[in-house]
């Protein structure tokens, strides 16, 4: 843009660069970035370019990476996301990063807990890469200046969670490491001049020519839509928890990428494989449920039943460190039979190791050090998604999917906790790195789509009522444990909900599609496995016990 002036610095950083110290990268590594702030930009202004560049949708932790990988390989690219560039479910992380550093520990002893928890589903070659290449990513992060918590040696500090074997679960600012990540990723993307950041923008459809995807349709708040031609599109628009009644996901979780990608026929993979997190803190009617991450129980809290008796051990030896899958159907259990609650009393320095956790407790009057803590389980990530290759692509060309959003075969049936954010940064860092070699070796023949005016009919504000609708008959039917009946009546009944919402909603429909390719995956998955537990196909060990 004219005006902007480009160099290459070695030490000349954003303000989240100041820690760059101690980090395990060769000194000899330097980055492109600004030597001045870019001038304000116009809401309504796309950058003029020679050549469509690839837009990314979404602004969570592999969004941004895909968007900074491409930066630095050369590729300009366009940043969507509906909100503010802080709004996304990795910003709201607790649990931290996953990644085989410690003493003791191996990328093969990860990958071996990683298969263990997705129940028999899990791509081996997938799982390899995420924790073969997992270090390398937080090496980088340190180099971009992220600063992750240490212990009085200097050495970064290790956390044990749910399900893994080793502490391997690295942290920033205690239980603030998504938000602390998010805040660093986020002052070199505003300051990076390959990028170009679109926000409170939506992407209301892809355009397709010729069997490809071309372009993106977009709608700006307050304006008329326009469409953008794309060399490429890659959805890293996160999860789907607000199709649900109870979730911990934010209030932009509302499964727009799997839409988006069934609509132009991109195929989508294990829909019925979603994760409840055990210990939400249960609050009657607020949607989005706070979040009680998994490193607290990983720290010696444990559950309890109204008569103070650990039910966890009902359902595994590992009690609260058990798989989550296993985890949130006992809580449920304890939760329909009286209530759960998280005892965090006999963990010391509490505030000072989840200071987040602590200050939204007392937000709600209580005390971690005194109280016994409701919990439920809550509508917490979706396993399955836009299938992928392990390099981003979807089955339909133009189309890439990072993230939550995608199947990549990592997670199989059930995520081992803390796994999410690093999938998000190797996956990223991999599509990034196979775009941009794709992009340089031939210039793009993306042609303009036929320009259509889209505006917003101010309809989906008037179905509130069917989205709500929705929720409860998702968290009911087609939640912790489901059944053919149960799944049937969801299905008639979203078939309901659709046919009386008109297609000016747009979003209420997107939403209805979305839940009802979930709800037909549960229905056609008759075995209970992972994060998909049916009352009807229960578990081989379950019908061992009943002989």
């Amino acid at each position: 843009m004219p005006g902007w002036k480009s160099s290459r610095l070695r030490v000349s950083m954003p303000a989240c660069w100041a820690n760059y110290v101690d980090c395990a990268l060769p000194p000899h590594h330097s980055y492109a970035f600004l030597s001045a702030s870019p001038p304000p930009r116009c809401p309504a202004y796309i950058s003029p370019m020679p050549n469509p560049r690839p837009v990314i949708v979404g602004t969570g932790i592999a969004g941004l990476w895909t968007a900074w990988r491409m930066a630095s390989e050369g590729i300009p690219a366009v940043l969507v996301t509906k909100e503010s560039l802080a709004d996304s479910a990795s910003s709201w992380a607790q649990g931290g990063i996953a990644v085989a550093l410690g003493p003791g520990d191996s990328p093969g002893q990860h990958a071996a807990d990683t298969l263990a928890a997705s129940d028999g589903l899990a791509d081996p070659e997938a799982v390899r890469i995420l924790t073969n290449e997992g270090p390398d990513r937080i090496y980088e992060l340190l180099a971009l200046g992220a600063v992750f918590d240490r212990g009085p040696d200097g050495r970064l500090g290790l956390a044990l969670e749910a399900a893994h074997t080793r502490p391997r679960i690295i942290h920033s600012g205690g239980d603030r490491t998504g938000a602390a990540l998010i805040s660093c990723l986020a002052q070199v993307i505003r300051q990076h001049d390959e990028i170009e950041l679109l926000e409170h923008t939506e992407v209301v459809s892809l355009t397709v020519r010729r069997g490809k995807v071309t372009g993106v349709t977009l709608l700006r708040s307050g304006t008329s839509g326009f469409t953008l031609p794309a060399s490429a599109v890659i959805l890293a628009t996160g999860g789907v928890g607000q199709l649900y009644a109870v979730t911990t996901n934010p209030k932009v979780a509302t499964a727009d990428g799997w839409a988006l990608a069934h609509q132009v026929g991109a195929q989508l993979r294990d829909l019925e494989f979603l994760q409840f997190h055990p210990t939400a803190l249960k609050l009657p009617g607020v949607n989005p449920a706070p979040l009680i991450s998994e490193a607290v129980r990983g720290a010696g809290a444990v559950l309890v039943d109204r008569s103070g008796r650990r039910f966890a051990l009902d359902f595994d030896a590992r009690g609260e460190l058990a798989p989550r899958d296993i985890v949130a159907r006992a809580t449920a259990a304890a939760d329909a039979a009286g209530g759960a609650w998280l005892d965090a009393r006999n963990i010391e320095n509490f505030p000072v190791r989840f200071p987040g956790i602590t200050a939204m407790l007392a937000r709600h009057g209580l005390e971690p050090s005194r109280d016994l803590l409701p919990v439920a389980p809550a509508l917490h990530y979706a396993m399955g998604g836009i299938q992928t290759d392990l390099e981003g692509r979807t089955t339909r060309p133009g189309l890439w999917a990072v993230g939550e959003v995608a199947r990549t075969g990592v997670h199989g049936a059930n995520r081992l906790a803390s796994n999410s954010l690093l999938e998000g940064l190797v996956f990223a860092d991999r599509t990034g790195r196979s775009l941009a070699g794709t992009l340089r070796s031939k210039i793009s023949a993306v042609a303009p789509s036929s320009s259509e005016t889209v505006r917003d009919s101010g309809a989906d504000p008037r179905y509130e009522s069917v989205r709500k609708e929705m929720q409860t008959l998702m968290t009911a039917n087609v939640g912790v444990q489901r059944s053919e009946a149960s799944l049937l009546l969801a299905e008639r009944e979203l078939e309901r909900l659709t046919a009386a919402t008109p297609r000016e909603a747009w979003r209420t429909h997107n939403q209805l599609l979305v839940a009802s390719l979930i709800t037909r995956a549960a229905r056609g998955r008759r075995e209970s496995r992972g994060g998909h537990r049916r009352t009807d196909y229960p578990p081989d060990s379950l019908k061992r016990e009943a002989v």
